[in-house]
């Protein structure tokens, strides 16, 4: 049978669906073929429904399975009103926000099934059952209308074997199209699950969402995995050699030191077989000098770490994250001492956040200068806890988190229209906040540049060319050699200048 995914992902971030990549290498072991359409503006895919109806229509798939974030639900259900007007094949959803509000999600009329939780094995089943002619409406995994619409919510089967499972389908992708726009990194994964509770992810609700469905035992140590290191080396091994444009290894695992066991075997394996520099992710907590020794030796040359807020009590109460600043400030030391490039990762605009938090926060960054600085506005995912806050402090407005395609335009949450704006500032000028707390040559000259942006109404605000100001002050920050912040490539994320790791 023909397959057909469709990975939404206007507005946003472009990169691999990890999720895809091995559906399509497990569904192509079974002898199924496998397309994709990867909407995206920065691909020249834009959301365009007649298209999108040419390209089904030439393909002529037997099954569409459509790949959904929260955020991009509202693409998917505009295309799925459209879609049986041409076609009458097999649709099927899946990926985070269907397994976390399934209901919604099969309530959309073209929708035959929803994938809750992991689909290699559910999904070879449902099409070997349609090839077949079978009874696919009691496959574990899935949600499923019957002849009559009825629909048969089946129960979960346990987490998947990753060490059985085969070298992910990167090729799926028009990697010569991404790469670029990924500064020429491969992103890939080692690992599933992580073992924290941070209520503002999926992850907990996720565990807590089988425990509800699932016959097996369900626990931490099962939902947390990895890979067989062989086929995770053998499957970058494949991929560089085919497009040797590749400069660096991106593991964008949530937590790279989930499982220190397996860091000697893979350092040993991937250093002789790769040899690419590699960057990974660690949680500040679980950092681990003598395995980030045996990383830097294997070839990472890049840390990025999950901050989130400089908050203590944010992290406390609201993100039940148990990092304290103490620890963050330690963990980017030790990187620094190490000589390895440094990236923080940060949240603004959570529930009961106050302007002073948001600076706390800034300041965290400005103390320990990471290489790189990303910054993202909180969007309350449905069905997490942080969520379930949001809704209990009755502090959503779900129309303007409708709108939202990504995390780093505006906030969607009933804060004072006040609030409201000094959020979209700080989410486009966070840099020159952190630029004035660093308390160097450069505080004045940013220092000035806030006075002037905090005086801006929102018309104003709009108006105002920031890029091309901070493109000139920071040209003039590098020519006297102060160290600062300035924008790289979009509104999210700041770099350090002059830096040691890069351009």
């Amino acid at each position: 049978m023909k397959v057909l995914f469709i990975c939404f992902n206007i507005g946003s971030t472009v990169g691999i669906n990890n999720g895809l990549a091995i559906l399509s290498s497990v569904l192509k072991m079974k002898r199924q073929q496998v397309e994709l359409l990867f909407l995206s503006e920065q691909l020249g895919y834009d959301f365009n429904l007649e298209r999108m109806k040419q390209d089904i229509m030439k393909i002529k798939p037997d099954v569409v399975g459509i790949s959904l974030m929260e955020p991009q639900f509202k693409y998917a259900e505009e295309f799925c009103d459209s879609l049986r007007s041409y076609y009458k094949g097999f649709v099927i959803c899946g990926g985070p926000y269907p397994t976390m509000d399934p209901d919604a999600v099969i309530s959309v009329d073209a929708v035959n099934a929803v994938c809750v939780g992991e689909g290699e094995d559910a999904m070879c089943e449902l099409v070997e059952s349609l090839e077949a002619g079978r009874d696919y409406t009691q496959i574990r995994n899935l949600w499923v209308k019957d002849s009559n619409g009825k629909i048969v919510r089946n129960r979960l089967r346990p987490f998947t074997d990753l060490t059985k499972l085969p070298p992910e389908d990167k090729e799926l992708f028009d990697l010569k199209k991404i790469l670029p726009l990924k500064n020429f990194q491969l992103e890939t994964m080692l690992t599933r699950g992580c073992i924290y509770k941070c209520t503002y992810c999926i992850n907990d609700s996720y565990i807590k969402q089988y425990k509800k469905m699932s016959d097996s035992p369900v626990s931490l140590k099962s939902y947390t995995r990895i890979k067989n290191i062989d086929t995770a080396v053998t499957e970058i091994k494949s991929v560089v050699s085919k497009f040797p444009e590749i400069k660096k290894v991106a593991f964008i695992d949530d937590n790279f030191m989930i499982y220190t066991s397996f860091i000697e075997e893979f350092c040993q394996k991937y250093k002789e077989e790769i040899g690419l520099p590699f960057m990974c992710n660690i949680n500040p907590m679980s950092f681990d000098l003598s395995k980030v020794e045996l990383l830097k030796a294997a070839g990472c040359d890049d840390i990025r770490f999950g901050i989130e807020s400089g908050s203590e009590r944010i992290k406390k109460e609201i993100m039940k994250r148990q990092i304290t600043n103490e620890s963050v400030i330690g963990a980017f030391k030790k990187t620094a001492e190490l000589g390895l490039m440094s990236s923080s990762f940060n949240m603004i605009g959570l529930p009961t956040e106050t302007k002073e938090e948001v600076f706390e926060t800034l300041r965290l960054n400005a103390t320990i200068q990471p290489d790189t600085i990303k910054l993202m506005t909180f969007y309350p995912f449905k069905n997490t806890p942080i969520y379930d806050l949001c809704v209990k402090l009755d502090l959503i407005n779900y129309d303007k988190k409708r709108e939202l395609d990504d995390y780093d335009t505006f906030t969607c949450l009933k804060f004072s229209t006040e609030h409201q704006l000094f959020l979209k500032k700080i989410q486009t000028a966070f840099n020159w906040y952190i630029n004035m707390f660093l308390d160097n040559g450069a505080a004045a000259n940013y220092r000035k540049l806030i006075e002037m942006i905090e005086l801006m109404n929102e018309n104003e605000w709009d108006k105002f060319d920031f890029f091309s100001i901070d493109a000139d002050v920071s040209q003039k920050m590098r020519r006297q050699g102060i160290v600062h912040y300035s924008k790289f490539m979009n509104r999210s994320l700041a770099v350090k200048f002059p830096s040691d790791h890069l351009p």
